[in-house]
C-alpha cells in the first residue's frame, strides 16, 4: 500500500495499472470495514428539515433555493419538538436539520440549540446538522447541544466560491469553520461536491487534500446536479472516471477513512458502479442494479439503513 501516492499518478495511470490499483483499493476497504456495502434510504424516517422555510439570502448558481422547497419546514422551537416527538412515535430514526443561508453563509440554528438538547434527552433520534459557516463559539455550542453529526460543505477554491456560491467569503473561511467543528470534538463529515464549478473538476482535489489533513471518520462525495431553473441547468456533470480515481486516491492515502457516495448527485448506475469498483463503503439511495452489481461481482453483503449516510 502506498499512502504517499500522488493524485496525478492515479489520474494518469494506464487502464491496466488502474485495474491493479482498484483491486488494492478494494482490499484496503474490505480489510478495514468488511465486505459490506451500506446503503442509505432516509425517506420519511429521517426527514430533512429547513428552519428557514424556502428562504435563503444567497443565490448559489447550482441551487437557487430549489432544494429548500422539498424540505419539511419548521417555524419555531415548539414546532421542532412536536415534529420530533411525532417522528419517534412513527418509528423515525432522526432528522437532518438544515435551511437556507443568511448573508454570512450561516444556517441560523442557534435559536434551536436548546431544542436540540431537549430532543436528544427525550428521544432516541439522531440529529445531523448542516450549519454552513461557523465560528469556534458556534461549533462548541453545537457540540454542547449534543448533535450526532455535522454535514459540512467543504469548498476551498476562492474562484469557485466567488462564481458559484456568490458570497463574499474565501476558501480560508470554509477551512476555518471546518477546523473549528473538528476541534470542538464533533462528528464532522466533510461533503465535497464534484463538478460544483459548472461540471468541472476545479477545486475538488484541493478540498479533498484539505479534508485529509484532519482526523475525520467519514467523507461524502456529492456531484453537481444540473437543476432545471438554475443557471447551471445545462452544465455537464463530472466524469465518472474522475469519481473512480478520486475515491481510489482517497483510499490509498487514508485506508481507514470511510467513504460515501451521497444523495445529492445525478442518479446514474454507472456512477454508482464506478464508486463500488473503487471500494466505496456507503451509497445513498442506490439503484437496484447497483446493489445487484455489488452482490454479484464482489459478493458484498448489502446492509440497508434508514438514515442519511452521514450518521
Amino acid at each position: 500500500m502506498n499512502n504517499k501516492i500522488g493524485f496525478t499518478e492515479v489520474l494518469n495511470t494506464s487502464q491496466k495499472e488502474l485495474d491493479q490499483l482498484l483491486e488494492e483499493g478494494r482490499s484496503l476497504s474490505w480489510n478495514n470495514f468488511g465486505r459490506t456495502l451500506k446503503v442509505y434510504y432516509p425517506s420519511k424516517k429521517f426527514p430533512s428539515i429547513s428552519v428557514t422555510g424556502a428562504s435563503c439570502a444567497l443565490n448559489c448558481l447550482h441551487c437557487n433555493k430549489h432544494y429548500l422547497k422539498n424540505m419539511h419546514q419548521i417555524n419555531s422551537a415548539d414546532d421542532l419538538v412536536n415534529f420530533a416527538i411525532k417522528l419517534e412515535k412513527n418509528q423515525g430514526k432522526g432528522i437532518l436539520l438544515s435551511g437556507g443561508y443568511d448573508e454570512e453563509s450561516i444556517v441560523p440554528l442557534e435559536p434551536y440549540l436548546d431544542t436540540i438538547s431537549r430532543i436528544k434527552s427525550e428521544t432516541n433520534l439522531k440529529i445531523n446538522v448542516h450549519p454552513g459557516l461557523v465560528s469556534s463559539k458556534q461549533a462548541q455550542a453545537l457540540a454542547n447541544a449534543g448533535v450526532d453529526a455535522v454535514s459540512f460543505d467543504l469548498i476551498t477554491d476562492d474562484e469557485v466560491i466567488s462564481k458559484v456560491i456568490k458570497n463574499d467569503k474565501r476558501g480560508k473561511d470554509y477551512i476555518d469553520s471546518f477546523k473549528s467543528l473538528v476541534n470542538a470534538g464533533l462528528h464532522v463529515v466533510p461533503h465535497i461536491c464534484l463538478g460544483l464549478h459548472f461540471g468541472e473538476e476545479k477545486g475538488n482535489l484541493d478540498a479533498l487534500e484539505t479534508a485529509l489533513k484532519y482526523e475525520i471518520p467519514l467523507i461524502v462525495f456529492l456531484g453537481l446536479i444540473p437543476t432545471k431553473g438554475t443557471i447551471m441547468e445545462n452544465s455537464k456533470i463530472i466524469n465518472k472516471d474522475f469519481l473512480t480515481r478520486l475515491i481510489l486516491y482517497t483510499r490509498l492515502r487514508k485506508p481507514a477513512l470511510e467513504q460515501s457516495l451521497g444523495c445529492m448527485r445525478v442518479r446514474q448506475i454507472d456512477y454508482e458502479q464506478a464508486a463500488i469498483l473503487a471500494g466505496i463503503n456507503r451509497v445513498a439511495v442506490p439503484k437496484k442494479k447497483s446493489i445487484d452489481f455489488a452482490e454479484r461481482k464482489f459478493g458484498l453483503v448489502v446492509e440497508q439503513i434508514e438514515t442519511c449516510c452521514s450518521i
